[in-house]
């Protein structure tokens, strides 16, 4: 067993918010946040994602200290928070996306949380700005972010092919923040024609974070349908996760590795047995490294 595999089983992998919600994408958490807090600590893990949306309706419902006591209790971090949007747009929009990241930048200030996923979708090719106008206010964002010690993850969404990953790497590399980088998620990363390309391109620095999950080599449904519902739990489909993580390793061996399978048969599991399903996965395909 390698040094990596080592880290990855004692405690590095965490959960991505989407994975243990019960839910659909963009629907309230089916599973209350103690009871998916106390299947993460007891799969042996110590990290959790949260989207911004739920955290502050937490707070605002409870306390922050509520949310804290949960964290202690189990002994979590909130590894990431998710997901910003519209930093991208014309100066109006971004403008108009102020009060977003000023919340979560706020959130992040709350509770230590260290890494923000931003995302840039467009749904015509004629939406998205010239990659060094984005760049541009990529670094904005990054030197905004910088002055509450976060970390922007830029992840591309497959769905929307105007912006892959052969654009986030050319984003990240010309704005050229010491805390700004792209996100690799796996179903997002397989489903992109660009993938391999576009990590050749970034170093060891670029690299915020690995979301596993699986999939299927040719989908039947849309891809929008595909990753919403159709995902597999690592090591379970067709995606190259052992040549991914050889590169991942190779150039970041550090990285935070976190679990993002948004699955239809997965959201009918409790949390416990969601846990405990993904970490078996987790764990049968590091033994195939």
């Amino acid at each position: 067993m390698d040094a990596h595999v080592d880290r990855l089983r004692a405690g590095r992998l965490f959960f991505a918010h989407h994975h243990l919600t019960g839910s659909a994408w963009g629907q309230p958490a089916v599973h209350p946040f103690p009871e998916r807090a106390a299947a993460v600590a007891a799969a042996g893990s110590t990290g959790i994602g949260f989207d911004a949306q739920e955290l502050t309706q937490l707070v605002a419902e409870h306390s922050a200290d509520w949310v804290r006591d949960v964290l202690a209790t189990h002994g979590l971090r909130i590894g990431e928070l998710e997901v910003l949007t519209w930093w991208w747009g014309t100066r109006d929009d971004a403008d108009a996306s102020r009060p977003m990241a000023e919340s979560m930048f706020a959130l992040a200030d709350e509770f230590g949380i260290g890494r923000l996923k931003a995302s840039a979708v467009f749904l015509q090719a004629g939406d998205r700005p010239p990659l060094e106008t984005l760049a541009e206010r990529f670094a904005v964002l990054c030197d905004r972010a910088a002055e509450h010690g976060l970390r922007i993850a830029l992840e591309p969404v497959a769905a929307f092919p105007h912006f892959g990953y052969a654009d986030a790497a050319q984003v990240v590399l010309d704005a050229d923040r010491p805390n700004g980088g792209v996100e690799i998620d796996a179903w997002h990363f397989f489903r992109d024609p660009n993938g391999f390309a576009a990590l050749d391109r970034l170093e060891g620095r670029h690299i915020t974070g690995l979301e596993l999950c699986d999939g299927v080599a040719e989908p039947q449904v849309s891809l929008m349908e595909d990753s919403a519902d159709g995902r597999l739990l690592p090591g379970t489909g067709s995606f190259d996760l052992r040549r991914l993580l050889g590169e991942i390793e190779r150039k970041r061996p550090d990285v935070d590795l976190s679990v993002e399978v948004l699955s239809a048969s997965l959201r009918t599991l409790s949390p416990a047995e969601n846990t405990k399903q993904t970490v078996a996965a987790v764990d049968a395909l590091l033994d195939r490294r």
